[in-house]
């Protein structure tokens, strides 16, 4: 039993030699991630906040008070979550604080190990000690696994940028009428974080539309081998998109013959993201 108990003791010494090389390696990993996370937290805190004063604003105009706390509450929330998130990235969370356990463990194992030359009657002690050194090295590796999920999904995540487009006004749907000659704006904002750089604008119109030329654009009709053949697309190119930046683009279009629905393929091509795809709609009337 004796000999079975200093193994054991042997056994979480050892493992927590171990873990405390983890630890410091794991924060050479995090520490490459510590001042992004900290620069985009701040600007996602700053901008939850100026979220939380527009959805309060809104609310006081018809007090509801249930719905005040509650976006309160969720504000509280995503603030702790984003600081819990860099502390855990940084020096006291990812070896201070987990290796304080380990230090506990092994010093707990280390005594269990000569309590014979230390007291008489080691028996108690011993299961006292073993009982510390499972509980401590059992929280510590916790921590470390919260850690390594911190470090894990900060590498993941990765700021892009995001896009939207829409008409002027934000409508995703617009009425012309037939054989009309409009000029028709389109509204790309950046909701991601971080610029979008290199971009090319296909802002694609079926055939029966038909579209002037002008120097803000060029115009290039599409081959078979495109995903919308016989369309044309008005191309733009932009250098960068700032993060919660709106840019305007205006296209001249005569409107077709045909009343009906027509969709307008849209593919934003960005440097970082590649291609994405989206579409609006007009609706034609006589």
């Amino acid at each position: 039993m004796e000999e079975s108990i200093f193994q054991t003791f042997l056994l979480f010494a050892y493992s927590d030699i171990a873990l405390l090389s983890v630890t410091i390696a794991n924060y050479a990993v995090s520490a490459s991630f510590v001042g992004r996370e900290i620069r985009l937290s701040r600007w996602r805190m700053e901008k939850r906040k100026k979220k939380l004063s527009e959805e309060l604003r809104k609310f006081q105009e018809k007090p509801q008070i249930e719905e005040i706390k509650k976006k309160i509450k969720e504000y509280d929330s995503e603030v702790k979550r984003i600081t819990t998130r860099i502390w855990l990235l940084s020096w006291l969370g990812a070896v201070i604080f987990p290796s304080m356990f380990f230090i506990i463990s092994f010093v707990s194992a280390m005594i269990g190990l000569n309590l014979k030359i230390l007291v008489n009657d080691p028996s108690f002690l011993q299961h006292q000690l073993l009982i510390l050194s499972i509980g401590t090295i059992s929280l510590g590796f916790m921590i470390l696994l919260f850690v390594i999920r911190t470090i894990d999904s900060a590498a993941r995540k990765i700021p892009i940028p995001e896009f939207k487009i829409s008409f002027r006004g934000g409508t995703e749907r617009i009425k012309y009428k037939s054989k009309q000659k409009e000029k028709i704006f389109f509204c790309l904002e950046n909701k991601g974080e971080d610029i979008a750089e290199d971009l090319e604008i296909f802002l694609l119109f079926p055939p029966s539309f038909n579209i002037d030329k002008d120097i803000n654009y060029v115009i290039h009709k599409q081959g078979l081998e495109s995903d919308n053949p016989d369309y044309n697309a008005a191309i733009f190119l932009e250098k960068f998109i700032h993060i919660d930046t709106t840019l305007d683009f205006e296209v001249i279009v005569t409107m077709p013959d045909k009343q009906g629905t027509y969709e307008i393929p849209i593919n934003i091509c960005e440097r970082k993201t590649g291609t994405h795809e989206d579409k609006l709609i007009i609706e034609i009337f006589e």
